[in-house]
């Protein structure tokens, strides 16, 4: 259920206290006890078709009663510290769905939209509740996840995202707009709803916004995901939400956040339903596994040297955001050179990461490094990955295994082809973190 925004909620405290302190009074009043985190009450913000006005879903936002004018998001912060981020997410959305459910929205072509703490999942107890049976239910679900996740623990993300595929769930990215450098991220979570950022609609964009706003057309044209505006509070709001592409919008124009009514809204036509692709999402085990499909060849390992530098320098010179991904087998490849110049990359890029046997957790400053074990498959893998809007692509080796420096001998292959770079992409970041 998604934390939503305060000012949507229609309940607003008053009184002498400051609002950060009534806030963690509040907080507290909520995280008391199982019980009162059970307390929860959903409301239900109307998603809405721009081209019919007709409501086509809900994004469920939680509510406590005894605790009016809490913000869902301090709730969820503070839940986080202290160990119970996955008993206050497994409440929310259990509340959202039992409530949809109790109503009779099954079958009726009602696309139903829960936040969800990808932490929280990924510590999925067996009584996590009725989101992952969906399936059998007949209730069509999107889980929101956003940018902030995407950035903070992309490997995980990518657990949950392939999860949800397989249970036949949804996916939306919220919030897309805040931080052009996530763009990158985009093809690897591959969401089919990408939610804008109310910002973007706030008023004219600027140079930057219209940026982001092209990446995401383009990304829609490419894989057909729906996009959605928040925040349409006036006329202007949605025609602005039109010119830019968006198709779906949410916000004060279009309806407030309440209880579902018990009327329950008319069903959807099949043919205004928000597209959901079911696709599951490649992930090789391991990059390498992509090399009978990439035409591999042989090389010694300064010929790959000569092509992996070039990536980094190309990468350095882009001038647009990237994400960068590279296996060393070994730490001790990771020279200082080396250091230099991702130090760089992740000076300008929110992703930069690479992994080897022994590789320290920050071997350059904004540099994320994971230490795999000797006996682990990436140990013979040499991978550089540079994934952008416009320039992609990867160099993928695998260690044949004989015995010298610099006569070692590697099965390789470089690839400029989109879709094998992003199951590269995946391949790599499923084992960082």
């Amino acid at each position: 259920m998604s934390v939503g925004n305060p000012g949507d909620d229609p309940v607003q405290p008053s009184g002498p206290l400051r609002s950060d302190l009534m806030q963690e009074v509040l907080v507290e009043r909520v995280l008391r006890s199982t019980a009162s985190v059970q307390q929860v009450r959903p409301l239900y913000q109307p998603i809405v078709d721009l081209r019919t006005d007709s409501v086509v879903g809900a994004e469920a936002l939680a509510r406590w009663p005894h605790a009016p004018g809490v913000d869902p998001s301090f709730v969820i912060e503070r839940s986080r510290a202290l160990g119970r981020v996955s008993e206050v997410d497994r409440a929310c959305r259990n509340a959202s769905l039992d409530t949809v459910t109790a109503l009779g929205y099954l079958d009726d072509g009602m696309t139903i939209f829960v936040n969800v703490e990808p932490d929280a999942l990924i510590e999925r107890p067996p009584e996590s509740g009725n989101i992952f049976d969906t399936s059998t239910t007949g209730l069509r679900v999107v889980l929101e996840l956003t940018e902030r996740a995407l950035l903070s623990d992309p490997a995980q993300l990518l657990n949950v995202v392939a999860d949800a595929r397989r249970r036949g769930l949804g996916i939306a990215l919220d919030d897309v707009g805040r931080n052009a450098d996530s763009l990158t991220l985009l093809s690897l979570i591959a969401p089919d709803v990408v939610k804008l950022d109310r910002s973007l609609i706030a008023d004219s964009p600027s140079h930057e916004q219209l940026h982001i706003i092209m990446a995401v057309a383009a990304y829609a044209e490419a894989t057909g995901a729906v996009i959605l505006a928040e925040g349409i509070e006036t006329e202007i709001h949605r025609q602005r939400a039109v010119d830019i592409g968006a198709t779906l919008g949410q916000g004060w124009l279009l309806g407030r956040p309440a209880e579902l009514p018990p009327t329950r809204w008319p069903p959807v036509p099949a043919t205004r339903r928000v597209h959901l692709s079911g696709d599951p999402l490649r992930i090789p085990a391991k990059p390498s596994d992509l090399l009978d499909t990439a035409q591999p060849r042989v090389a010694t390992r300064p010929v790959l040297v000569r092509y992996s530098r070039y990536f980094e320098v190309q990468a350095l010179a882009s001038g647009e955001p990237l994400t960068i991904l590279a296996s060393f087998q070994r730490s001790e490849h990771f020279s200082g050179a080396d250091e230099q110049r991702y130090g760089d990359l992740a000076a300008s890029n929110s992703l930069v990461a690479v992994v080897a046997v022994d590789m320290p957790s920050e071997p350059s400053p904004g540099v994320r490094g994971t230490a795999i074990p000797d006996d682990h498959p990436l140990a013979r893998e040499w991978t550089v990955i540079v994934l952008g809007r416009h320039f992609f692509a990867a160099l993928i080796a695998y260690d044949l295994g004989d015995d010298g420096e610099p006569g070692r001998e590697f099965s390789y292959a470089i690839t400029h082809d989109r879709s094998t770079v992003v199951a590269a992409a995946r391949a790599l970041l499923q084992h960082m973190g």
